[in-house]
């Protein structure tokens, strides 16, 4: 896998290598500065040196293309797996939302009910303060 990516480096370097272009600047009859690739017969035309660059972005694209595919593999992976991860979410916050109504209508039905984590009944106080828990709870788990 190195060795197609090294020769492709290579090949963009020389391919963008500068080309020496032969061109040559000179006053026309008109007064005007003109640049061409001849010299026109008869008359006096300087030399100038000017480097042209080959067309880079042939070899750069591919170099770039595999890395960008690879890129937009990775993301499309990442999206599905934040969706399988929203979807689970979901089914998690329905069912606290199902257990957080349970869990309210229980209190709101019974007259006395146990403490959680003891076999102490609740006191007025203690069990106004549980449904006003479970109320909290069925607000955030199904009110989103």
């Amino acid at each position: 896998m190195k060795s197609p990516a090294i020769l492709s480096v290579l090949v963009a370097c020389v391919l963008s290598a500068p080309v020496m272009a032969e061109v040559y600047q000179y006053v026309d009859a008109n007064g005007k500065t003109v640049f061409s690739d001849q010299p026109p017969p008869g008359s006096k035309a300087k030399q100038v040196n000017v480097r042209a660059y080959g067309p880079a972005s042939s070899p750069a694209k591919t170099v770039k293309s595999a890395p960008q595919s690879e890129a937009d593999k990775k993301n499309a992976e990442i999206a599905a797996d934040n969706a399988k991860v929203k979807e689970q979410n979901k089914k998690v916050a329905q069912e606290n939302c199902k257990r957080a109504r349970e869990n309210q209508a229980a209190i709101q039905q019974n007259g006395r009910i146990k403490m959680p984590g003891s076999n102490a009944l609740a006191t007025d106080s203690q069990r106004s303060a549980l449904l006003q828990q479970a109320q909290q709870d069925v607000q955030n788990w199904c009110n989103q």
